[in-house]
């Protein structure tokens, strides 16, 4: 939770469409922060503590299912809640993510109050 007790929310997509409007839906009730490559995670997540990570499967440098295991490998952030962001809800797609870790998968195009309904379900609050 970030000092103006807005929980912190890390978005994590190729696409700077998705980043800005995942940031104008959860602007007023989130501090979101976001990340056009994936490579720059471990670094962003050894620094900050974000409540929530929402991370897009499709990306051009690492996809979101090889992201997982370098964001676990940081101690702090083992437990730390992933939804997935995802045009495709394929059945198998889904299971992957949630074996992995994921604790949701939201599919794209985003439905604003869909988004948020997930992040108050997933977020602990303090």
């Amino acid at each position: 939770m970030s000092e103006n007790n807005k929980p912190q929310v890390l978005c994590v997509d190729d696409s700077t469409f998705m980043l800005e409007a995942v940031s104008a839906a959860l602007g007023d009730d989130y501090e979101v922060f976001t990340l056009s490559k994936a490579t720059a995670v471990e670094k962003f997540l050894q620094n900050n503590m974000p409540d929530l990570i929402l991370l897009d499967y499709s990306m051009p440098d690492i996809n979101g299912f090889e992201l997982i295991p370098i964001i676990r490998k940081i101690e702090a952030h083992r437990e730390t809640p992933i939804i997935f962001l995802s045009a495709t809800g394929l059945p198998e797609r889904v299971n992957e993510a949630m074996s992995l870790g994921a604790c949701d998968y939201v599919l794209k195009p985003l439905r604003a109050d869909i988004l948020r309904e997930k992040l108050e379900k997933h977020i602990i609050r303090e």
